[in-house]
Parts: structure tokens; sequence; C-alpha cells
């Protein structure tokens, strides 16, 4: 016994047997001194020990310390879930916005610019070369030289280009200092030049936003291309004089870097943008660029060079169109002399220089029209009409060189008669279709190709013929035949039959016949529209005498007159952006006022022949 007691003395202290009594007799029955540790299980006297340990239980109404560790556990367990649920979405989002972003740029790069470029070996009607390059070359796209970045800024100009930069986005940019470039030294010839504004807004002009990302991208394009190696053509001398002239045929050539194919596209693709942003700054630079491509262009001395030559005629009569817009007609006749010259067709200027020419009829102060006061009788020009020194119907005259050459001397045309210079306009406006052979109908056309060029052949047969209409009104000579009304009218059917067979011709979605393609509808619609309305206003001002006969006549423009504003709606594309954005436009306004002036007479007329019956 006294064994016992040694034994079950430690567990039997005050402390055990105090918290032991407050434990229910169920759970842990009380010990008697005579209770034999023998007859306790291992696993009571293990629970006793656990319960011994543990210290007496916390009063009632009081947490336990297993229930404090379960709320931290909880709130913690909680947050985790919280911040992982955040880091899941956050990682979704942004993996939903890379393959988005990247999506994006993989349409733009095989759809947008899946058409080839530079191309002239197996494109017998020169459409692949008149595609805008993108750098990818026969293959479309971009060129994988340039790296990730610079891809990714050239499908970055593209968007911005073609869908702008959201909403109604727009600067207003100095004209003197803008991002195109550094101050020229022919800006001080064209400032002010370029919208007549007052003192206070001298050289500000509002800009698209689009146009200003564009050329943010590819200068970021250009700068990758300039780190990686690729070769740029060498720049124009730093003399006004040197760089405003063409280049000459017999200049030595031997020597001259000549610039990569994909750096030649950046060039371009810059040069466009600073054309459309249209300040008197990003104009002269993108002249600069375009003589540029030229000058390495016109010096490769291979095959390629063959091939380059209608591209080189396009970008003669670009820096020419640019010349006249900066106010240098001379030096603009000058560059489109220079390209047709790379087809055979000379321009005879006898001993008088073309730029005297201008001069001498700028003098005469006529407008254009012939609208504004009593018409003059111009001078006889020494400026004579151009004359062939190959056919350019043989086989030996590709048709892009043709479709260059009648560009050429379209824009020389027009630029004439808008310097009065009336004579020398409407004789290389016959000249020019002169060059148009009989082209056969789109619809029995050999092939897409063929069909296209029928119908830009068409489309410019109705450019020139209203370009003629209007140069026999102004000169108003009665004589003339054909008749103004004549060729006014056939210009204004010769486009609707253009605008009805273009949706005719299997161009595909992706081919190389697209781009050309839109840009032709887009001609098509405009000449359309300007021939309807030139209509309206040739019967508008050649009213009979007899009041059936005017009311007629009139009725008949104001048919011109609203036929010309939906071929605008459909060129501007205001169908689908709705009706609200009507009238928005300065040559819809036109037409508008037109049509509205037209009705008035109607009316007016109408009613003082109802009361002459009475």
């Amino acid at each position: 016994m006294r064994t016992n007691r040694k034994v079950l003395q430690p567990l039997l202290s005050r402390r055990s047997i105090t918290f032991a009594s407050s434990i229910r007799p169920s759970l842990l029955p009380r010990l008697t001194p005579s209770a034999n540790v023998s007859t306790l299980s291992h696993p009571q006297i293990r629970l006793y020990s656990q319960i011994i340990r543990r210290g007496p239980s916390s009063p009632p109404g009081y947490p336990s310390d297993t229930e404090y560790s379960d709320s931290t556990v909880y709130a913690f367990s909680y947050i985790s879930r919280v911040i992982r649920y955040i880091l899941y979405g956050i990682l979704t989002l942004g993996g939903v916005s890379l393959a988005g972003f990247e999506g994006l740029h993989l349409y733009v790069e095989k759809v947008a610019l899946a058409a080839p470029s530079r191309d002239g070996f197996d494109d017998p009607y020169g459409w692949i070369g008149e595609n805008v390059g993108w750098t990818g070359g026969l293959k479309g796209g971009t060129d994988p030289r340039l790296g990730q970045k610079a891809r990714h800024a050239l499908r970055g100009a593209w968007i911005c280009q073609e869908w702008g930069a959201g909403g109604s986005a727009s600067s207003t940019l100095s004209s003197r200092n803008t991002s195109s470039g550094s101050f020229h030294p022919d800006y001080v010839a064209v400032k002010g030049m370029i919208g007549n504004t007052s003192s206070s807004t001298e050289g500000r002009q509002t800009v698209d936003r689009g146009y200003e990302l564009a050329e943010e991208f590819i200068n970021l394009a250009i700068n990758e291309a300039r780190k990686r190696g690729l070769v740029f053509p060498p720049n124009l001398s730093s003399s006004s004089t040197i760089s405003n002239l063409p280049p000459k045929d017999h200049e030595n050539t031997h020597g001259v870097p000549q610039g990569d194919p994909a750096v030649l596209d950046l060039l371009l693709l810059k040069a466009g943008i600073l054309e459309r942003i249209n300040t008197p700054d990003s104009l002269l630079h993108a002249k600069d660029l375009y003589q540029q491509v030229l000058n390495s262009m016109n010096h490769a001395q291979d095959e390629q060079h063959l091939h380059n030559q209608p591209r080189i005629m396009r970008l003669a009569g670009k820096i020419g169109d640019l010349s006249a817009r900066t106010g240098n007609s001379g030096n603009a006749l000058e560059w489109w002399s220079w390209g047709l010259g790379k087809a055979g067709i000379q321009m005879d200027k006898g001993n008088t220089k073309i730029s005297e020419v201008v001069k001498e009829v700028k003098k005469e102060g006529r407008s254009w029209f012939g609208f504004g006061g009593q018409p003059k009788t111009p001078k006889e020009s020494t400026f004579t009409s151009t004359s062939i020194s190959t056919d350019v119907q043989s086989p030996g005259v590709s048709p892009a060189i043709l479709r260059a050459s009648i560009s050429l001397l379209a824009s020389a045309s027009a630029h004439l008669a808008t310097t009065s210079s009336l004579n020398p306009a409407s004789s290389l406006q016959s000249q020019a279709l002169s060059l148009i052979p009989p082209t056969t109908s789109p619809a029995i056309a050999s092939s897409p190709d063929s069909a296209l060029h029928s119908t830009w052949l068409q489309q410019r047969v109705a450019l020139l013929k209203l370009y003629q209409a209007s140069i026999l009104h102004a000169q108003n000579t009665k004589s003339t035949s054909p008749k103004p009304l004549e060729l006014v009218t056939e210009s204004s059917e010769i486009s609707e039959q253009v605008i009805s067979s273009l949706p005719t011709i299997p161009i595909g979605k992706s081919s190389s016949l697209v781009g050309p393609a839109k840009l032709l509808r887009r001609d098509a619609l405009l000449t359309g529209a300007e021939a309807s309305y030139t209509r309206g206003v040739f019967l508008e001002r050649s009213l009979p005498s007899s009041p059936e006969e005017k009311v007629n006549r009139l009725e008949q423009a104001s048919e011109c007159f609203e036929r010309a504003m939906a071929l605008n709606v459909l060129e501007s594309g205001v169908e689908k952006k709705g009706e609200d954005e009507l009238g928005q436009g300065e040559d819809w306004n036109k037409y508008w006022r037109g049509y509205v002036r037209v009705k008035g007479k109607l009316g007016n007329l109408v009613e003082s022949t109802a009361t002459t019956k009475v």
C-alpha cells in the first residue's frame, strides 16, 4: 500500500486533484486512495497526462486558446484566397490582353498587309508595284530583319493611319515646328501661301492625331533599321537648287550606295504620312524623301532598274505634285517632263523655259472655269504639245508605264489649267487621250489584271474629257466641236460605267489588286460626282428661251446635283456613319447649294408660268 501511494503521489498533487475534480465523472472517474494503479489502462493514463499538461480549463464565457488559433488560421486562409483570386484575375486579364494585342497584329500582318509589293518580274500589268510596300516585298507584311520592335511599330502605324487614334483626336500644330523634320530653306518661299491665316493663328493647323502617331511609329522603325545596319540611301545635297532639280541622265552614278529595299519602303511610308499631314514643312520634307528614294532607284543599274521604271515615273509625279502644292510651278513642270522622258515622251519647250511660261500666263489673271468676269483671250504660249518618240502601244511598253505616263500628263495639264495656261493644258489632255488605246470591256477581259487595267483606262478617259469640257467652257469658244456639254455628259456616262463594272471584277480578298481597285473606285466616284455637278452647272447656265425647255433643263440640272451628292456620299462612306454627318464635306455642301439654287429657280419659273397663263 505504501508503494502504491508513493507511485500515485506525483499524480495526485493538489493541482491535479483540483483539476480532476472539475472534470465530469463520466470522463474522469474519481480515484480513491485505495485505487490500484495497475487497474488503470495505458490509454487512460495517457489521457490523464495530457489533461494535466494542459492545465485548468478556461472559465465559462471566455474563448479558449484553440478558438483563438482557429480564428487566426481562418483569417490568414481567407486573405490568401483573396490574394490568389486577384493574382489569377490579373494574370487572366493580362493573358487575354496580350492575346488580343498579338492577335490584332497577326491580323494586320497576315491580312491587311498581305499584298506583295516591289515585284516586277512576274507582273505583266504592274499592279504589284503599285501596292504600298510595308517592307515585306514579295511575301507581304513586314520584313523580319527589322526585329519585333520595328515590326510592331509598323503595324501600329498602319492601324493609326487606317483606323485613326480613336475618337475625334486631333491637335493644333505649328507648321514651323512640327515633328516632320527640321527647318527647310524653301519654307520661306511658301510661308503664308497654304492657308491664309491671321497674325494670331499664323502657321497653326489642325492635324489628325492618327497621322501624328503613325509618323512616330515609322520614325521608331527607321531608327531600329539604322541600329540593325540596313543600308540607307545618301541624303540630298544641302543646296536647295541642286535638291530641287531632277537628276541628269548622263551623270556619273558609279560608287553611289543604294538603299536597302526595306529602307526605301520605310522612307516612302513616312513621306506618304507627311503628305497627309499637309503642313508646309511636312510637304517639303515629304518631297525630299520622295526625291531621296527616286535618286537611289534611278542609280540602280541592274535588271530591277527596268522594273522600277514605272515606280520612278510615279515618284516623279509625286515630287511634281508636291512642288506645285508648295508654290514652285516651274519645278513641278520640270519633274513631270523628266518623268515623261523615262517613257520616251518629250515635252518640246523650244527656247523658253517652262517657269518663264508659267510666270507669263500668271499675269493674265484668268479665273478657273471662266465664271469670274469677262474671259480674256489667252496668249499663244511657247509651251507646245508633247511629241512621242516611241510608240507607246508597242509590245515593249508595259501597261504600268502607260498608266504612269497618262497620270503625269493629267497632272501637268490640270496644273497648267489652274494657272490659266489653257492652250497648253488642252494640248496635253489631247495627247493623253491619244495614248489610250481602244479598250475591251472588263466583262470579256482575259484576266482580273487585264480587266482592272481596262477599267482604269476608262476612268482616265472620263477624267480627261471632264478636263477638256471645263477648258472649252472657260475659253468660251462657241465654234468648238464637240461642245463642252457633250464632253461632260460623256464623262459622266463613262464614270457610271466604271462604277458599275468594278464590283464584277474577280479581285479576291488578299491579292495585289485590292489596293489599286480601292483607289480606282475612289477616283471613279470623285470623277463621277464632279462630272455630274459640272453638267448641272452647264445646263443651268445654258437655258433656252422656251419656258417648257427651261423647266426641262432645270429638272435635269437638279437631277445632276442630286446624283453628285449621292456619289459623294458613297465616296466618303457617310452612309455607314449615319445621316447626322451629311453636309460636313466641302464638296457635298457645294453640290447641295447647286441643288437648292436650281430648285429655287425651278419653283420661280413654274410660278411665273402659271401666273402668265392665268
